[in-house]
């Protein structure tokens, strides 16, 4: 029982590490690790409870264990990433696959090398080998493929449901093969040919999918372009608009003056003042906003000052980005935007009128986001996390990892702030 014991530790510890390279991290470190403790355990205490109540030559031993564990796999995936459920799916059936394609090519390297060992022996052996196959899987993940899935958002539902499907078709047939390499080899000999053929059409079909991540990588990216060129659209036009009425005011400016000088000589200080200040007044009205240097951020500030100063809503800019960042112009528009977007939608639902404030600095080269707002009291934060996801969300924590950031929000009766930080 110790070897089984220890086998299963194995297996468990190989499970976490793949979920943490594939989970986008919900909850903080330490909440995370206490969650995967208790997967580990689990796994220990339900392989010792099979193999008492089945023992080690019952053909249902595998099935038990395969089962109970993925159910246990994948609620704590969907309890620990903070992905939407169907990009969830997808990799959890993947991994699902994977799994039982090792497991499968495992048997066949242990029955080929090791055909005298004993049960508890070949059982250990193969969860060594399997574990060892995927160390190059799991490095080739993290180098090449990750970066493409992490930053590719839930939104597009029904593609990640259609690539989902799939994936669910091969993990019946690999657990249909995973029972059969269970089985004694003479009894499993006819299905190794077609575990390979399955295996190789599984790695085509990934090739397609993982393209097909890349694709929808490409369109959230277009997408936030587009928007971004939005938003200097919009500020162009408004130079082009305070332009105009600047220098409409210094064709004027004589006339003005020669007034001006009429009701002083009249002896009507106050009009000639109120009259200064109504100047004054237009002259500010036709300055344009500038918030900082950099051009982008400006934008994308003066585009929802102007919002929520329609809307009713009163705001206060503080920003000091210099004009040159290692912070993508995309980036920018992901995270400021898509915050700026839900802390007006936020005034607006609760029916609020009180100021929204927002903070930018540079300091000590990270930059500091800090957006403060009105809200509705019945929104729940857990482990610094707004749980009611706002729009956008999901692509500001993807934009956000590029940079190793972090984001903490924080509830004080009716005002929602929150603070994003990344490394520049």
């Amino acid at each position: 029982m110790d070897q089984l014991a220890v086998g299963s530790i194995l297996v468990a510890v190989t499970h976490i590490l793949c979920f943490a390279a594939m989970t986008e991290r919900k909850y903080s470190a330490r909440k995370t690790a206490l969650i995967y403790g208790a997967l580990l355990g689990f796994f220990v205490l339900w392989d010792q409870l099979i193999y008492v109540l089945f023992g080690l030559d019952s053909p249902y031993i595998l099935s038990a264990m395969f089962f109970g564990t993925i159910t246990a796999s994948f609620l704590v995936f969907l309890m620990t990433s903070a992905d939407a459920f169907c990009k969830k799916l997808f990799l959890f059936l993947s991994y699902a696959n994977v799994f039982c394609i090792f497991y499968c090519a495992a048997a066949l390297i242990c029955g080929a090398l090791f055909p005298t060992l004993s049960g508890v022996g070949m059982l250990c052996a193969r969860n060594l080998t399997r574990t060892l196959l995927y160390v190059p899987v799991v490095a080739v993940y993290l180098k090449y493929l990750r970066p493409y899935v992490r930053t590719v958002p839930g939104e597009q539902r029904r593609t990640w449901y259609s690539i989902s499907l799939v994936s669910a078709l091969f993990l019946v047939i690999y657990a249909i093969f995973l029972i059969l390499f269970s089985l004694p080899p003479t009894r499993a000999g006819l299905s190794v040919l077609l575990f390979g053929a399955f295996t190789l059409v599984y790695c085509s079909v990934l090739w397609v999918i993982f393209r097909t991540i890349r694709q929808m990588r490409g369109e959230s990216q277009r997408r936030l372009a587009v928007q971004n060129v939005e938003y200097l659209q919009k500020q162009l036009v408004m130079a082009g608009e305070n332009a105009a009425a600047a220098k409409a005011m210094r064709h004027d400016f004589r006339h003005h003056m020669q007034y001006i000088g009429q009701l002083l000589e009249r002896g009507k200080e106050r009009e000639a003042m109120r009259y200064i200040e109504a100047f004054l007044h237009g002259l500010d009205a036709a300055s344009q906003l500038d918030f900082c240097p950099h051009v982008t951020v400006n934008a994308i500030l003066s585009s929802f000052y102007d919002r929520a100063r329609k809307e009713g809503i009163p705001i206060s800019v503080t920003a000091e980005v210099p004009e040159h960042i290692a912070i993508a112009d995309m980036d920018f528009v992901a995270i400021l935007s898509n915050l700026l977007e839900n802390a007006i939608n936020g005034c607006v639902e609760c029916g609020s009128h009180d100021e929204i404030k927002v903070t930018i600095r540079v300091k000590k080269r990270k930059l500091v986001i800090v957006c403060g707002n009105p809200c509705k009291p019945d929104l729940v934060i857990e482990d610094d996390m707004l749980q009611a996801k706002g729009t956008g969300i999901e692509s500001v924590l993807m934009a956000m990892d590029k940079y190793d950031g972090n984001i903490c929000y924080q509830l004080e009766g009716e005002r929602l702030t929150v603070c994003v930080v990344l490394n520049c």
